[in-house]
């Protein structure tokens, strides 16, 4: 069971009563769900299917409002801004909250400091694929072909702290092996190089990755998660594929709802139950797996633990790798 999954299952009690009367008349009027990436992307595709569950659930309209810009920096800068009122929340993820501290040092917001948690949305899973013509069928190979000949194997990112650059750096601190990174600025055009042949592997999200997969274009070595992902049952996880302890240390990569600090404890219990119920939509539940990825449910304080462990986490990870800005 993964480290997510326990702290879940310890808070679940909780879900069943988490919406008080004392919130009053809220909400009286929209809620604005920004998004901190721009529209069409997988954040975005992601998170308006949510709004609109929100916007049953709530009664009132959810409205989505994207803010990018600086690796998801000025949304998520924008959500703490806000009047701390329960009119304005947010979408969240892994990266920009428990990476990006640690490597943009003057982000104008602290993860662990101006905000309230409200509740976890969803969680995916990076997957390590290879250009089909690289002489290896599964990770070890792969491996092998870097300790023949150290620093010849390439694998891309969508950038320096990406999550795919650092599931790439954790592998090379756990093997001690010498895969040379390769930023590309975003994760198309470093896919698009791996399938072409110009780099040797990549870890990249299921929702772009599968169709390359199915067609043959690449081959899946392994999962990032610490159990199977449903989506490719047949790939092991890193643990499994001789990597002790990857799981450990990056296995959950997710994204969270989240408002401004201040919020009253009603009116966030109040987006909590809202959130946890539209999320249980069957018809939300088919349009996000068909994007490759599962939805999740938590308390807000469980998501508050999952923010510090991972915070600390990700710190470590690109401490020790040296990861700088590009």
């Amino acid at each position: 069971m993964s480290r997510l999954a326990r702290l879940l299952l310890a808070g679940c009690c909780a879900l069943g009563a988490v919406a008080p009367a004392g919130a009053g008349n809220w909400p009286a009027g929209p809620v604005t769900f920004i998004v901190p990436f721009p529209a069409g992307g997988s954040m975005d595709t992601f998170s308006r299917p949510i709004a609109g569950q929100l916007s049953k659930e709530l009664g009132v309209p959810v409205v989505v409002s994207n803010r990018s810009g600086a690796g998801g920096g000025v949304g998520i800068a924008a959500i703490a801004r806000s009047a701390p009122d329960g009119y304005t929340i947010g979408m969240s993820s892994v990266g920009n909250m428990a990476i990006n501290p640690h490597i943009y040092p003057d982000l104008p917001y602290s993860p662990l400091k101006d905000f309230t948690p409200i509740g976890l949305a969803g969680r995916f899973v990076n997957v390590l694929v290879v250009n089909s013509k690289i002489p290896a069928r599964n990770l070890q190979e792969l491996i092998e072909l870097d300790r023949k000949k150290p620093g010849s194997i390439t694998f891309a990112s969508a950038g320096n702290g990406s999550t795919n650059h650092l599931s790439g750096e954790l592998l090379k601190q756990l093997t001690h092996t010498g895969f040379l990174h390769v930023p590309y600025r975003g994760s198309g055009p470093a896919l698009a190089d791996v399938v072409a042949g110009n780099v040797a592997f990549m870890f990249d999200t299921l929702n772009t990755s599968m169709p390359l997969i199915e067609s043959g274009a690449l081959r899946a070595l392994a999962v990032t998660s610490a159990e199977r992902s449903p989506f490719l049952p047949g790939v092991p996880t890193m643990n499994e594929a001789g990597v002790a302890g990857y799981a450990k240390s990056g296995e959950d990569l997710w994204w969270a709802i989240i408002a401004p600090r201040g919020v009253p404890a009603d009116v966030r219990d109040r987006l909590n139950a809202a959130l946890n119920k539209a999320l249980e939509s069957p018809a939300l539940q088919a349009q996000v797996r068909a994007q490759r990825v599962e939805t999740l449910t938590s308390t807000p304080d469980a998501l508050q633990t999952i923010l510090r462990d991972d915070y600390n986490r990700w710190g470590g990870i690109v401490r020790d790798a040296g990861v700088k800005l590009d």
